[in-house]
C-alpha cells in the first residue's frame, strides 16, 4: 500500500474531522493560549456574501469556548499572493462572525494559518506569525484580534518548541519517532485507510486533483504563450544615446 502523506488536502481535512486531533493541533500550535474545547470541526466551510463577490472554501474551520475562530489549510503550492489570499480570508471570517445590526466590538479574535511544505519567506523559520502592529512604534499593537500564521515544514531555526516542530517534519515525510501526537496521525491514517469507503473517496479525489493540477499547469503554459506572443509583437525599443 502507498504511504498516505498528510500534505494531501483530503487526508488532512479527514484527520482534522477528529476533534481531538485538530484540538490538539491548534494547542501545540498556539502553546500560550489556553483552549479546554472546540466546536466538531467544519470541513470545506464556504463562504460567499453574494453571487458576485469571490467565495471562499476554508480547509478546516472552527471555534473554540471563547468564540475564537481557527482557519486551517493546508497549503502545498508555493503561489503568488499567499499574504493577500490570508487577508482575503480573515475579511470573509470576520463578515461570516458578525451579524446585520451588531457591533464591531463583537468580532472576536481569529487566526487563520497556512501550513506549507515550503518557506514561504525563505528565512527558515517554522513559524511566522503577523499581527498590527504601528509601524513608527512596533510596541503599539492595533489589537484587531487577527492573527495570520505561516507554519513551514522545511524550518531550520530553533524557534518553535519540539511538539510543533515534530509535526511539521511529520508533514515533511519525515520518519518521526517518539512522539504521542504524531503517532496518533500515524494510526488515525492507518485506521482511515481500511476503511472501503474513505479509501474509495481517497482515489477518486486524487484523481480529480491530478486532473485539476494538470488543467491549472495548462493554463499557465497557455499565458505564457499568450504573454509571449504580445512581448513579440511590440516593436522593439530604441536605444539610448550614450552620454
Amino acid at each position: 500500500m502507498e504511504r498516505i502523506s498528510i500534505q494531501e488536502d483530503f487526508v488532512f481535512g479527514s484527520v482534522m474531522s477528529n476533534k481531538h486531533l485538530c484540538q490538539h493541533l491548534i494547542q501545540i500550535i498556539l502553546p500560550e493560549l489556553r483552549i479546554n474545547r472546540i466546536e466538531f470541526p467544519t470541513l470545506q466551510k464556504a463562504v460567499q456574501e453574494n453571487i458576485i463577490s469571490r467565495g471562499v472554501r476554508f480547509d478546516v474551520y472552527t471555534k473554540d469556548q471563547n468564540g475564537v475562530v481557527y482557519e486551517i489549510d493546508m497549503q502545498v503550492r508555493h503561489i503568488r499572493g499567499l499574504p493577500q489570499w490570508v487577508r482575503y480570508y480573515q475579511g470573509r471570517i470576520d463578515g461570516d462572525m458578525l451579524r446585520h445590526g451588531q457591533p464591531y466590538a463583537k468580532l472576536r479574535q481569529s487566526y487563520v494559518i497556512f501550513i506549507c511544505p515550503f518557506d514561504p519567506y525563505d528565512k527558515g523559520l517554522h513559524k511566522y506569525e503577523f499581527r498590527n502592529y504601528c509601524r513608527q512604534d512596533k510596541s503599539l499593537a492595533m489589537e484587531d484580534g487577527r492573527t495570520a500564521i505561516f507554519l513551514n515544514a522545511k524550518g531550520t531555526v530553533n524557534d518553535v518548541d519540539q511538539d510543533l516542530r515534530n509535526f511539521l517534519e511529520y508533514v515533511d515525510n519525515k520518519d518521526v519517532k517518539d512522539d504521542h501526537y504524531v503517532d496518533e496521525l500515524r494510526d488515525y491514517i492507518n485506521v482511515l485507510s481500511k476503511d472501503t469507503e474513505w479509501r474509495k473517496e481517497y482515489m477518486d479525489n486524487k484523481t480529480h486533483m491530478m486532473f485539476h493540477d494538470e488543467d491549472i499547469r495548462a493554463e499557465g503554459r497557455k499565458e505564457g504563450r499568450a504573454e509571449g506572443q504580445t512581448l513579440a509583437s511590440q516593436p522593439p525599443r530604441p536605444k539610448g544615446r550614450g552620454l
